[in-house]
This record gives structure tokens, C-alpha cells and sequence, in this order.
């Protein structure tokens, strides 16, 4: 596959020094999710923010962020505080990780930013939103068996809204997508979880194994299935269980909400033993770029706060 490396950039006056490096991996063809829907697939690769001092640490999103002009709030946060920010990617815009070899593409990608920039590889935070919330916790877990190569393993991991039982998720997706009370909740409701039946060879009834081995956590399973894997890694699971804006506006109750699983897997790692696993819930923060009403969005989650959390984690010697 040929690989493009887009730029090597230094940006002037106020971010003077700081690097942006951006790694492009053309990609042509559709991604077919179920009969109704397909996507074009993307750019794999990664952009990598550098802070003009030496890094302390590396902030890992899941997701594609090739905007360089435009930028996040957080990506100067972390720059003010002497840490890198890596957007990585696959070819899939919504990358499930179903195969060890694309969590091994990603685990390239940030071997390889943190290996040629002088990044401390034990200190990183993985972050994603929903869907990339949920690789951040496949990486994550994937890391740490012998499939890996570079045995990657976070410091921290802060997800948002995550979908994580995916025995659950299949259920109230496949109820959603029947129904059809809300044509947008419906639509994607029913690719998820044709696309789930695809990958994961047939329904929870009919392959419920590999729903328990793929998903990060599964509340039918012992123990919570992958739980165990988080135990030792600092944890925070942001959510807003606006209960009535899920009934009003998709037709969906607690059983159909993300809050559930972020719940119980900090419950489980508590029971585990684990102290460092929290759950975070928010109010009236939901809100999309639009500035629409929605609890399933990013802005519930305290950026600054998020920050200076990480950097008391980076600064504690005594944190793996």
C-alpha cells in the first residue's frame, strides 16, 4: 500500500515549534454494513500534534482528525501541557476492530509516533467517543495478549457513551431498527446490527461466544467477559443517562442506553478489585457542534478537568 506522508509542518506565532505530523494510507472502495447502507472507506494512518517542548505524555484518539486549521479545544490543551495528540485510523470510518489485524494496524501507528518522536510510551491515554471509545478498550485489552507486537498498554483510558455488551447492543439495535419510531435511531440501528450479524457469524442466540470474546465487557458473561483486562489501567466512563430525551426523541429506555454497560463494567472492576475505574455522569451537557440537544455527545465530557487528570497520573511515579 503506498503510504503518502502528507506534512511536516511548523505553525507560526502563537504555536510556534509545535509539529504537526500527518500519515495518510490511500484507500479506494465502499464498506458495506448491511443491504441499506455502505461508506467509502477513508485514509488509514494517524496525525500526530507535537508540543514544541519534549513530549511527557500522548493523548490517543480513535478517530480521523486531518482538520489542522479547525482544530479541537483539546489538541491546545494538551500542546499548553506538554503532551502529544495522536488521531489514529483505519480504513473503516466506523472500525469495529473485528480483526486482530486491524488492531494491529492501529498498534503500528502509534508504536511508530511515539518510536520516532521521543514519546514515553508508559505514558499514554486512550480516548474515544462512542464507537472509539470502544477501540480504545479493544486496543487496549488486545495489547496485552500475545497476538500484540508491541504490547502497547495505556496509562488511562477515558471513554464517552461507549457501547460495550454487545450481546446487548445487538438486542436493543435489532428492537430499535423493527420498530422504527425514529427514521435516524432506526437506520442506524439496523446496519449495527447487521453488520454485528455479519462479523460475528450469526446472532447472540446463534454465536454467542464470539459476542462474549469480542465485546470489552459483557454482562451475561462470568465475571463480566473481557473486563479483567481494564484492571490495572486508570479508567474513567463518561456518560449522561438522560432517560426522557431517549424516550422522547429515539423511542429507547435504560435498556437501550450505553450508560448501562459503562456502569456495570465499573461495578465489575470494582468487584475485581480495581480502584481505578470511575464512573462520571454528567447533566444537561449534551449538546452537538449545532448546539442541538443530544446526552450521546463529547461535550458532556470536562476537557480541562480531563487534563489535569492525566497529568497528576504522568506525575505519579507510583502509577504503572
Amino acid at each position: 500500500m503506498k503510504r503518502i506522508l502528507l506534512c511536516l509542518l511548523l505553525i507560526p506565532a502563537i504555536l510556534r515549534s509545535q509539529q504537526i505530523i500527518n500519515v495518510e494510507y490511500p484507500s479506494e472502495g465502499s464498506i458495506i454494513l448491511s443491504e441499506k447502507m455502505t461508506l467509502p472507506k477513508i485514509k488509514g494512518g494517524y496525525t500526530l500534534w507535537l508540543p514544541k517542548e519534549t513530549s511527557k505524555g500522548l493523548i490517543v484518539f480513535f478517530g480521523e482528525n486531518r482538520d489542522t486549521v479547525n482544530k479541537s479545544p483539546i489538541i491546545d490543551l494538551a500542546l499548553k501541557n506538554q503532551l502529544a495528540i495522536l488521531f489514529v485510523t483505519t480504513n473503516n470510518p466506523v472500525e469495529f476492530l473485528f480483526e486482530d489485524s486491524k488492531m494491529k494496524e492501529l498498534e503500528g501507528y502509534i508504536y511508530e509516533a511515539i518510536s520516532k518522536n521521543n514519546i514515553p510510551k508508559d505514558n499514554m491515554l486512550y480516548c474515544g467517543m462512542s464507537l472509539a471509545g470502544t477501540r480504545a478498550l479493544k486496543l487496549a485489552a488486545f495489547s496485552q495478549t500475545s497476538q500484540a507486537t508491541y504490547k502497547l498498554i495505556p496509562k488511562a483510558i477515558a471513554i464517552c457513551d461507549a457501547p460495550l455488551d454487545m450481546v446487548r447492543n445487538y438486542r436493543e439495535c435489532k428492537k430499535a431498527s423493527e420498530l422504527n419510531l425514529n427514521p435516524i435511531g432506526a437506520s442506524e440501528s439496523e446496519w449495527v446490527s447487521s453488520y454485528l450479524k455479519k462479523n460475528l457469524k450469526g446472532t447472540p442466540q446463534e454465536a454467542m461466544s464470539a459476542y462474549i470474546n469480542y465485546s470489552p465487557f459483557c454482562y451475561t458473561a462470568e465475571n463480566g467477559g473481557n473486563a479483567k483486562a481494564f484492571k490495572n489501567i486508570y479508567l474513567r466512563c463518561y456518560t449522561e443517562p438522560d432517560v426522557n430525551w431517549w424516550i422522547e426523541n429515539r423511542g429507547r429506555d435504560y435498556y437501550g442506553m450505553n450508560a448501562v454497560d459503562l456502569a456495570a463494567l465499573v461495578n465489575q472492576l470494582r468487584i475485581l478489585g480495581s480502584k481505578k475505574a470511575e464512573l462520571i455522569i454528567t447533566t444537561g451537557k449534551g449538546f452537538r457542534q449545532d448546539g442541538s440537544r443530544h446526552p450521546h455527545s463529547w461535550s458532556i465530557v470536562d476537557e480541562n478537568e480531563l487534563i489535569e487528570w492525566f497529568i497528576r497520573l504522568t506525575a505519579d511515579k507510583k502509577s504503572p
